[in-house]
């Protein structure tokens, strides 16, 4: 008899156990559960008074270190740059700089807030882009205020199935980052993907 009442109780305890384990997956689960918005509270626009920045590269596809290529434009308060960067050591082979101001990049980061620049996964299982879509491009959009990055999100033009953790609208914050730069299909027109 004593036998079958601890049988009871292990049971019993195997029971709570079990209930224990769904409740924390149903309400507390996991770590890399997909999380949108920015690593910062705040809004996009609050920044363009401060020391920050936003850039958008494009990484060409996987091939050898020579024929690789990216394009990265950075805009903030005074400046739009564009580099074309050749190599995956990133050795700059072309380099230009636009005169900006404080109304153009407050109205260049309102576009960018609209067109959901601050949305995205940050979820770490997606946080390395490398390899993704490797016969297209990445498209990786960041946002650094005092040296530090605020967010880093990305996705490529593999598709809308395609993995990536950039919840905004790609197309049109790939056209608007573009158009900071004059002459842009000029000074990339020998980039090859």
């Amino acid at each position: 008899m004593y036998r079958e009442y601890i049988k009871y109780f292990i049971g019993f305890l195997v029971t709570i156990g079990l209930i224990i384990v769904v409740i924390i997956l149903l309400f507390g689960g996991g770590n890399d559960t997909k999380q949108t918005g920015s690593t910062d509270t705040k809004k996009l626009t609050d920044i363009s008074d401060t020391d920050s920045k936003v850039r958008m590269t494009i990484a060409g596809n996987v091939r050898a270190t020579q024929e690789y290529f990216e394009i990265q434009i950075t805009s903030d308060s005074s400046s739009n740059n564009i580099q074309i960067l050749q190599g995956y050591d990133h050795n700059v082979v072309d380099s230009q700089s636009f005169e900006n101001n404080a109304a153009g990049y407050s109205t260049f980061l309102r576009a960018l807030s609209i067109a959901g620049y601050s949305k995205g996964d940050t979820s770490k299982t997606l946080a390395d882009d490398r390899g993704y879509c490797p016969l297209g491009q990445r498209y990786i959009f960041e946002t650094i205020e005092n040296g530090k990055v605020l967010s880093r999100y990305w996705t490529t033009s593999c598709g809308k199935s395609a993995p990536k953790t950039y919840l905004g609208t790609s197309g049109l914050t790939t056209t608007l980052f573009e158009k900071q730069i004059p002459g842009y299909s000029t000074i990339t027109n020998k980039v090859d993907f």
